[in-house]
């Protein structure tokens, strides 16, 4: 049985791509002109990576979701920032009118806040927890699940072991579990300051600069021994984020899992590659093929633990 995908997506142009390719779940984002005014874009405060990552304007929103539903893609519309009392009233107005579509089938939010307010006014399609919400053990998912929501979305950076004992632990629940690109150091959640100067159209993304590793088993090495810092430029890693792995581990113990690809914004670009080699993608909780030979063909570069979302090592 293929595994269950979820994009994201950035403009109507990419549909035909993304329906050709079987993929029936997407994630996208919805901005409109009054918020880009009275709360300026380049900060990115009611959505992520402003109109970069988000389709702007209820016009353009209809048509986007009138061709998904057209092919029978279903939407999940990001709200996933963290909101003043100022903005709700925007918030919850955007979150009623995207709604209506037939297409769109629910909403990711990571604000506590707006949780609440989705509760008390008995929300009737999906809410999924965020990314943004960081989830890394089996008590925050115990703690989310009281505001009635759908499925939730664990961290980047939560190990397998225990993803694990989450799955066990919440067997009514289902999951969204990052599988391909958008790897990043940090946890969103803990970085929405980055995230409110990271439109990429505006060329502030504090996520983005050059880091150095650095040899995090013995730190006073570090500052006497300046030879023990390892030279590696993690941008060469920050498109890569791979869980490639976790599919067949996991596939015993929960069949609620959906596995995300990060493929909004500059990310689709790369998506060429990952696209011819879909089919054995979605059939590796039943096939033998080997890991590391398609993580080199997906990326031109050894499995190295660099790339990976789980790994111990930085990134």
């Amino acid at each position: 049985m293929s595994i269950n995908l979820i994009m994201g997506v950035d403009n109507i142009d990419k549909l035909q791509k993304i329906h050709n390719m079987n993929i029936n779940q997407i994630f996208c984002g919805y901005i409109d002109n009054y918020a880009k005014k009275k709360w300026t874009e380049e900060l990115c405060i009611v959505n992520k990576r402003g109109s970069n990552c988000n389709i702007v304007g209820m016009k353009n929103f209809k048509q986007f979701a009138d061709k998904c539903k057209k092919y029978n893609i279903s939407v999940h519309v990001t709200f996933n920032t963290l909101y003043t009392p100022e903005q709700y009233k925007w918030v919850l107005s955007a979150i009623n009118k995207v709604s209506k579509f037939d297409a769109v089938k629910g909403i990711i939010v990571s604000d506590i806040g707006l949780l609440l307010r989705l509760k008390s006014i008995n929300y009737k399609k999906d809410i999924v927890v965020s990314n943004g919400a960081s989830v890394f053990n089996s008590s925050s998912v115990s703690f989310y699940k009281q505001f009635n929501v759908n499925r939730i979305i664990l961290n980047r950076q939560t190990k397998s072991d225990e993803i694990i004992k989450i799955l066990k632990e919440h067997k009514d629940m289902n999951f969204e579990i990052f599988l391909l690109l958008g790897n990043c150091m940090f946890a969103d959640g803990f970085c929405s300051l980055f995230h409110k100067t990271g439109n990429n159209n505006y060329g502030i993304a504090n996520c983005g600069l050059i880091y150095n590793a650095y040899n995090e088993n013995n730190y006073t090495l570090l500052k006497s021994n300046k030879k023990n810092i390892i030279k590696k430029d993690l941008n060469n890693y920050r498109s890569i984020g791979c869980n490639l792995c976790l599919i067949k581990k996991l596939k015993k113990y929960s069949d609620r899992i959906t596995y995300k690809l990060v493929t909004r914004s500059k990310y689709l670009n790369e998506f060429g590659r990952i696209e011819k080699l879909l089919p054995i993608i979605k059939n590796l909780d039943s096939n033998n093929y080997n890991i590391k030979d398609l993580y080199f063909k997906l990326f031109n570069k050894k499995c190295d633990g660099y790339g990976c979302y789980i790994s111990d090592k930085i990134v």
